[in-house]
């Protein structure tokens, strides 16, 4: 198939303003850049459709030329089964990055491809608030359709649990409105495993005033080697007693010197006195640095942790990304986890860029709503450990994902699950359906599948496969 005479033909009826790019246009590699670039997927072209007809009308010039794409927003998402599309179609959604308000309703609609940097000053200035990730350049509605946790699960819950309805395209171009009345069994697959069924080109949320009049208390840590196994040992004691609105991310990482070392933060929007009684036990460890701030919410991903938002924000570095999710903190899991990290370091420098991550979260609010009500399986998870292995030679990409897959096996030992379950969105791209899904509903998710794809058009972004 010729994409570009395909694309180019003059009886296409797209709008003016839909942008088609090819590799020898010079905007292709800044539109097609991918926050991962291991095992990604690869574009003889790339199209920015302008409007809803311009999708539905690429989706029925795609799939009748048999054309595979792939369907993409902020270009974040890592899973290695994007690499089985190569030298195909990207369709960028990043025109559809509207945001709109409406504060009497408390409800908010966005673009299919907006991003979360394009929100957070609109909401705050309009005296709301959403649940949502801990990086400002994921897209909203790509993190919604896997679920979305993030720092205020504890307090509203998975961004999946605000979305109230989307204007999708099917796989046959038709464009139809899914919500708790219309289509709501294609609504209840949506929220998590939303990727596989369609292209949302907007959606709407439910949003909540600011919590704390939008005033985010803000601690960040970093603890030297030989702190590792009593803060671990202190990082499960908050995990038991932790308020719904505290959040915790730990990150080891590579210091300057070579050597491993923790990166900690701890985020309450309450009152200053009950956050430093929790912040005790850790300021007791003698960090070797430490600030305490208090946030407004608009800046609180790109500010908090030391400002590292724009370190992990930089597109075009490999990263090979696994993942469990956790019902318990294990100490001697994460001590071994630590010390594995630090061998890496020191044996392997091409990989210091590296970090194992421990999100602790408070489930609450995610546990009020009925596990049946969503495909979304891991209501019960308090933690999710990521290990995002990174490299800048080509010669430690086997060592570093051996390090990887063991890292995750460790986890998921300890996981208090059984065995290895993933958050869809953190998945790696090789594990089992069931692992990513949940047996319980993968089942009702193959019918919709059946029903709603059955062509499997959309089929690597960790596809439910037939």
């Amino acid at each position: 198939m010729d994409l570009r005479k395909l694309l180019q033909n003059l009886d296409n009826p797209f709008s003016g303003n839909t942008r088609i790019l090819f590799p020898d246009d010079p905007e292709f590699v800044q539109k097609t850049l991918r926050w991962n670039t291991y095992s990604s997927p690869t574009y003889k072209a790339v199209v920015l459709p302008a409007s809803v007809p311009d999708v539905q009308n690429l989706i029925t010039l795609a799939t009748a030329n048999n054309v595979s794409f792939l369907v993409t927003g902020g270009n974040h998402g890592y899973s290695t089964t994007f690499s089985k599309l190569q030298n195909n179609l990207a369709i960028s959604m990043r025109s559809f990055n509207s945001v709109t308000i409406n504060a009497t309703e408390n409800t908010m609609t966005v673009g299919g491809g907006t991003l979360f940097s394009e929100v957070y000053d609109v909401l705050y200035n309009a005296g709301k608030e959403i649940q949502g990730g801990v990086c400002s350049g994921v897209g909203v509605v790509g993190l919604t359709l896997g679920g979305g946790i993030g720092r205020y699960l504890g307090i509203h819950g998975l961004l999946l649990d605000a979305l109230l309805s989307v204007q999708m395209v099917t796989d046959a171009g038709e464009l139809i409105k899914v919500s708790q009345n219309s289509h709501p069994d294609l609504f209840w697959g949506l929220r998590g495993a939303g990727m596989n069924f369609g292209i949302v080109t907007s959606a709407t949320y439910r949003i909540n005033d600011l919590t704390n009049g939008g005033q985010v208390m803000n601690a960040d840590f970093i603890f030297p080697a030989d702190r590792a196994p009593s803060l671990f040992k202190a990082l499960k004691g908050l995990k038991d007693c932790q308020p719904k609105e505290m959040a915790c991310i730990a990150l080891i990482i590579c210091g300057e010197d070579g050597y491993a070392e923790i990166l900690l933060n701890l985020t309450y929007p309450g009152p200053q006195d009950i956050f430093l009684q929790f912040l005790q036990p850790f300021r007791n460890l003698l960090p070797r640095v430490y600030g305490f701030n208090s946030l407004p919410w608009n800046q609180l991903t790109t500010k908090s942790g030391f400002g590292i938002d724009s370190k992990m924000a930089i597109k075009g570095a490999p990263h090979s990304i696994f993942s469990v999710n956790l019902k318990e903190i294990d100490v001697p899991t994460w001590v071994s986890i630590f010390e594995k990290m630090n061998a890496f370091y020191a044996t392997t420098p091409a990989g210091r860029t590296s970090a194992a991550c421990l999100e602790i979260y408070s489930n609450e609010a995610m546990q009020e709503v009925p596990d049946e009500s969503t495909a979304y399986p891991w209501r019960d998870s308090q933690g999710y450990a990521m290990f995002q292995m990174s490299w800048v030679d080509p010669s430690a990409t086997d060592v570093a994902n051996m390090l990887g897959k063991d890292l995750r096996s460790l986890a998921a030992t300890t996981s208090g699950y059984g065995g290895l379950t993933t958050y869809v969105s953190y998945a790696h791209g090789d594990e089992p359906l069931e692992q990513m899904y949940g047996a319980e509903k993968l089942a009702r998710l193959q019918a919709l599948k059946q029903r709603w794809d059955p062509k499997n058009v959309f089929a690597y972004n960790n596809a439910i496969m037939l």
